[in-house]
């Protein structure tokens, strides 16, 4: 079974390009764009992350003019594929930071994913990591992840710890073959042609964050960086 993946900007930030490459790019500010994705196949149509909540949608100054890129509450985004909040048949929570599950109680009739040990890190996290807010998984019933597994024909979701504990990547088969979408913290810069990739520079465990980013470049997979700036639709 082969899916198609479209890209939905619902925010962006603008902080230092340190967060995503660890002791690498200090003092240089980026655009951080905020994805969600829409991924849809098998008769299904699955959200992976619900994006930035879109009563915090701010878009800084320049942003638009720079890029070209204009985020969008998430469901004007879905609007612009016609699709509506009932529609959406599935939704993986990557993680529980708070730009990745903003929007999770717009969908009410989607089956959420999420990792057994990220949900319960969210319920009480450790004071160093201020992105969690329970708020935002308050009445979800989620099907609890544990290690890897296969969802739905070709499409399997890859437990990879390090930028939290409970990171989830979802390996997609997709008309450029099998793709990968990160899920942890990194743009392109994490993925340098020549010598290893460089580890997100947010993480709970550094050395696990580098084991898990060595794993999805060695991989052969088209890799979607979670907050590259650029990111092309991918067809089935």
């Amino acid at each position: 079974m082969s899916y198609s993946i479209t890209p939905l900007l619902t925010g962006v930030r603008n902080p230092d390009q340190g967060i995503m490459t660890y002791q690498q790019g200090y003092g240089t500010r980026i655009w951080l764009p905020i994805w969600s994705f829409l991924v849809q196949g098998e008769n299904r149509n699955i959200l992976v992350d619900t994006g930035l909540d879109e009563n915090e949608l701010i878009v800084p100054a320049g942003f638009t003019e720079e890029t070209g890129l204009t985020p969008e509450p998430i469901l004007a985004c879905l609007q612009a594929h016609g699709l509506q909040a009932e529609d959406i048949d599935i939704v993986i929570n990557t993680h529980l930071h708070d730009d990745h599950c903003g929007n999770n109680a717009l969908f009410p009739k989607a089956l959420f994913y999420a990792h057994r040990e990220e949900i319960a890190f969210c319920k009480n996290p450790h004071p160093l990591d201020h992105r969690y807010d329970d708020y935002f998984i308050e009445n979800i019933s989620f099907q609890e992840i544990e290690g890897d597994r296969e969802i739905l024909p070709g499409l399997q979701l890859l437990h990879l710890p390090g930028h939290t504990v409970g990171i989830l990547a979802v390996q997609v088969e997709t008309g450029l073959g099998k793709t990968i979408i990160t899920g942890f913290c990194c743009n392109a810069r994490n993925f340098p042609a020549n010598g290893p990739a460089v580890c997100p520079g947010v993480h709970t465990d550094a050395l696990k964050a580098w084991d898990s980013i060595q794993k999805v470049k060695r991989s052969g997979a088209h890799i979607i960086p979670m907050h590259e700036l650029e990111i092309a639709p991918i067809p089935a």
